[in-house]
């Protein structure tokens, strides 16, 4: 039988489909399972890498904090110039610990105690919400006298006191673990009491006081409640009935349920009080049956994650156990659980829907792609290309694909448009930001989170005074110059640059991309921007040109990064004290002779990366507190023996300045200045001692100066 071309071609093509769509389906079933368990796991240890990455910040949270708290409790000095830790300091620890669980809501208490006396101040949360100040110190004839203080402004309040049988830490499980290892413990998981938020899990990280010597002082124990985790399990979309827990592995061999999506699931009522369930009592089969499973594994490194499948009560599932990363971190296990027919069922109809799709999508589009294929295949192919390029954020220009489709044609038009308006979006809005809305497909609104992060700002010296003497298109062309090198700084050191207000640069480092080294970072940028300066200078003084410096201003702290305007035009930036106090430090450079100045939290974060020296204690503008203020002379490693001498010198100096020994520190501060002839710091103590030594300050003067200059 003959048949026409058009007839043959709709058979055979037909034919074709049919046996195509025979095979696709026999082996999508075949396949079925297979591919059900695999994106099973692959939920399960993703979602169990999301929850060991969340667990992991928590910890490390309070562990940095405990140690934070430990080296402000430890002396500052070496022990010929520094008495010992004692409780004279508990006034003073209990603001700062105030602060520190005002800024974090999941630390239940946190407790400095003393080993030489017993002597402990503790901050904890009450039911009310408010905070507590708890002290115990010894009295004449070895008594000891506990006292009970709350906050009242920035100073406390003394409402009860107990003389007698009072606690010792000394005498408590966490203590004498700390300081028999010497190093940060976990305690086991315990019901928390007396919160705001109702009784909850949580467990006690402990961390010694050491002096520069090594010696054992004391223990700093950070209580952390665990309710904020459990609410981060709830949020976490498994599966329609998967969900995670985390167990602690407890040296009895049964572990317990600290954190689950369902809290009702983690406590029972015993006697009237809350208790931690009893796993191998709970009415809840799938319950036991993981907490059996987690029992059966033994500690293992974060990499070995094991899936199980059991089945209970005639429905199959998966069970993902980890343990939390970290050697020394709590025996925690993760367990993820996801019944295998929510993906099963998933698949049948995904497997379904694609059959019958492709057999009427294929059916109908049989002769439409067999005249239009050739046509309109390839420039589509191109603009795909295109798209993922745009979506990488590539938006260099290039010949866009032309067709006599027209509507082909007018695609590739708005696509040239689109890559235009995006280069300029580029220059205006931070890269990383942008990217991050492009892949996610998420737009920008108004709002923010709260973030630690270090901010950074940098003023061009001198440009003031060289905008009255230069014409406005020189003066741009100088600007810009300067700016590029202090932009391609901050950007080459992982630091996103928020704004420019004149001659003034302001950026930040730790958003939108969360990072441990912000500190490091924007000090290292502010280093290599003093350097790329002074080589652009050696070029302009060979051209005549005007020659300037530039100062810096870096300061770490908790702010709120995010979007801030109105809901037409917002602006991606950071607001908080930290931001407010860098900028204040930029502007003391002028007074104190210097390039770069940082807060103490800076220096802190920053590790033993540069060679810093303490300048000055000062009472900035709008600011209650007293702020140490370091200036990073180089990188450690590079330090010459002067710079190291000068650093050392400074240090000793500033110490027997805030003794009011002002006669022996202008005599130290002399030596500095031996070293370093033109030292703006130096020269401003040493003449202020000078002054104290005819006027001393007051009687309660604790070595800060009040900075009048904003």
């Amino acid at each position: 039988m003959v048949l026409s071309f058009r007839l043959n071609l709709v058979l055979r093509m037909a034919i074709l489909v049919a046996c195509v769509i025979a095979v696709v389906g026999l082996y999508t079933s075949w396949r079925i399972g297979d591919a059900a368990e695999e994106l099973s796991n692959r939920v399960i240890r993703q979602t169990s890498n999301l929850i060991d990455q969340r667990v992991g910040a928590l910890l490390e949270k309070a562990e940095g904090q405990a140690q934070l708290v430990a080296g402000i409790t430890k002396p500052t000095f070496s022990a010929d110039l520094d008495p010992a830790v004692d409780s004279s300091r508990f006034p003073l620890l209990a603001a700062q610990i105030l602060e520190t669980i005002r800024a974090n809501p999941e630390f239940g208490a946190i407790t400095v105690t003393l080993d030489r006396t017993g002597e402990y101040v503790q901050v904890a949360q009450t039911p009310t919400g408010a905070l507590r100040v708890q002290t115990s110190e010894l009295i004449a004839g070895g008594k000891r006298v506990q006292k009970d203080w709350v906050p009242f402004g920035n100073r406390l309040r003394e409402t009860a006191q107990t003389t007698g049988d009072v606690l010792d830490p000394r005498d408590e499980q966490p203590y004498q673990a700390t300081a028999g290892a010497r190093k940060t413990t976990w305690s086991a998981t315990r019901i928390v009491r007396n919160l705001p938020t109702g009784p909850t899990a949580g467990t006690i990280c402990s961390t010694p006081i050491l002096n520069a010597e090594g010696e054992f002082l004391g223990v700093v124990s950070v209580t952390l409640t665990l309710n904020d985790l459990s609410l981060f399990l709830r949020s976490i979309k498994v599966s329609d009935r998967g969900f995670a827990s985390i167990f602690e592995q407890n040296k009895d061999g049964e572990p317990s349920l600290i954190a689950d999506p369902n809290p009702d699931r983690m406590f029972t009522l015993t006697s009237g009080e809350e208790q931690m369930v009893e796993l191998s009592k709970s009415s809840d089969l799938l319950l036991r049956s993981i907490a059996i499973e987690v029992a059966s594994v033994p500690r293992m490194q974060p990499a070995d994650f094991q899936v199980a499948r059991r089945k209970i009560e005639n429905e199959t599932y998966l069970m993902g156990i980890g343990s939390v990363s970290g050697e020394s971190r709590p025996m925690w296990a993760l367990a993820v659980v996801v019944p295998q027919s929510d993906f099963l069922d998933w698949s049948r109809e995904t497997m379904l829907f694609f059959v019958s799709f492709a057999a009427i999508a294929i059916g109908t589009g049989v002769g439409v792609a067999w005249l239009l294929a050739n046509r309109v295949a390839k420039p589509l192919q191109e603009l795909a290309q295109e798209t993922d390029r745009i979506r990488a954020l590539d938006f260099e220009e290039r010949q866009v694909p032309r067709s006599n489709i027209q509507e082909i044609d007018i695609l590739s038009d708005s696509f040239e448009s689109l890559k235009a308006g995006l280069r300029s979006m580029e220059k205006l809005v931070p890269t990383d930001y942008a990217r991050s809305l492009i892949s996610t497909g998420q737009e920008a609104k108004l709002g923010g989170e709260r973030r630690h992060i270090t901010t950074y700002f940098g003023d061009i010296v001198g440009f003031t005074r060289l905008s009255h003497q230069l014409p406005p298109e020189e003066l741009v062309e100088v600007l810009t110059e300067y700016l590029d090198v202090l932009s391609a700084q901050v950007l080459e050191y992982g630091g996103t640059l928020d704004k420019f207000n004149g001659d003034d640069v302001m950026a930040f480092w730790g958003a939108p991309i969360i990072t441990t080294d912000h500190a490091t970072m924007a000090v290292r940028s502010a280093l290599q921007s003093i350097g790329a300066l002074e080589t652009l200078h050696s070029e302009w003084r060979e051209q005549g040109r005007p020659v300037l410096s530039a100062s810096f201003g870096i300061a770490t702290g908790d702010v709120m990064v995010g979007n801030v305007g109105s809901r037409k035009r917002m602006n991606y930036t950071v607001i908080g004290d930290s931001v407010n106090l860098a900028s204040r430090l930029q502007s003391l450079n002028k007074f104190y002779r210097t390039h770069i100045l940082a807060s103490d939290q800076t220096k802190v974060e920053s590790g033993e990366v540069f060679l810093w020296r303490i300048v000055d204690l000062v009472e900035v503008v709008n600011r209650d507190e007293p702020v140490a203020i370091y200036e990073p002379l180089c990188l450690l490693d590079r330090a010459s023996p002067d710079e190291l001498k000068a650093a050392e010198l400074t240090e000793l100096a500033f110490r027997t300045y805030v003794k009011r020994q002002f006669v022996r520190a202008a005599q130290i501060y002399d030596d500095v200045l031996a070293l370093r002839p033109n030292d703006g710091p130096a020269s401003i103590l040493h003449a202020r001692c000078l002054k104290y030594t005819q006027d001393p300050p007051a009687e309660n003067w604790d070595g800060s100066f009040e900075m009048m200059l904003k």
